[in-house]
């Protein structure tokens, strides 16, 4: 069994460090560390290290930092914009995000969105999404913490520099004959569970987004994000 992760601030060889509270309740809690257990900690900036287990009493844990190592960002990151869908759903999908290694969430608000954010309401659903994507990254072993952004509209997460590829259903291409090669960044745009407006669609080509379908069966919001970051990671040769 590989060595349980955590995150901390930032990690200097042979310096000591703590872990928030939570974090050391699990670790002495539920995996039950004890002194001289050695556990994988990382920065979620790149940094990765081993942590050595010195104090661990109920509440607090604090590691010695071996063997400082720094992973490169990958050459193509993965941005997935999503319409957020109902209930705890918006979450799960945050989750498996992260877990497989997507660099960025975006919450899109579309014509047909069956959420809507209000300025504070969107800020508590930013930290408690940070949140989940932490814990995700931290289960799954990432070296990096996925962001997650927004609410914003569809032509701000359709304008910048990367390439963009609209998921809808009506698209004539497969997801995997439009997705890029080389650097910079992809940006998966998943609509609500009404599907894009067709003008909306038309304005995304009109501003020089690709669209793709993932065939013929009709998905759910979440299971749609999920499946083509798998197909994008893929091509991009980041899985496997």
């Amino acid at each position: 069994m590989s060595a349980p992760q955590f995150f901390v601030s930032r990690l200097v060889e042979g310096e000591r460090v703590s872990l928030d509270p939570e974090d050391a309740r699990h670790a002495v809690g539920s995996l039950r560390l004890r002194p001289g257990d050695a556990v994988r900690l990382a920065d979620g900036r790149g940094a990765v290290s081993t942590g050595l287990l010195v104090e661990a009493e109920r509440g607090t844990a604090v590691l010695e930092v071996q063997g400082v190592e720094h992973v490169a960002r990958p050459t193509v990151e993965l941005s997935v914009a999503i319409a957020a869908p109902k209930g705890d759903r918006l979450s799960w999908a945050v989750q498996k995000l992260a877990e497989i290694g997507v660099d960025e969430v975006i919450l899109l608000e579309t014509e047909r969105s069956v959420r809507r954010w209000d300025p504070a309401r969107a800020a508590g659903a930013l930290d408690r999404l940070a949140g989940v994507a932490r814990e995700a990254a931290m289960q799954s072993r990432r070296p990096f913490v996925m962001r997650v952004g927004g609410p914003t509209s569809l032509s701000d997460v359709i304008s910048g520099d990367g390439s963009v590829v609209v998921l809808w259903e009506r698209a004539d291409a497969a997801l995997a004959g439009v997705l890029p090669s080389g650097t910079g960044e992809v940006r998966l745009v998943v609509g609500p569970e009404g599907g894009f407006a067709e003008a909306e669609v038309r304005r995304c080509v009109d501003q020089g987004a690709a669209t793709a379908s993932l065939g013929e069966g009709i998905l759910r919001t979440e299971t749609a994000a999920l499946a083509a970051s798998v197909v994008a990671l893929h091509h991009l040769q980041r899985l496997g």
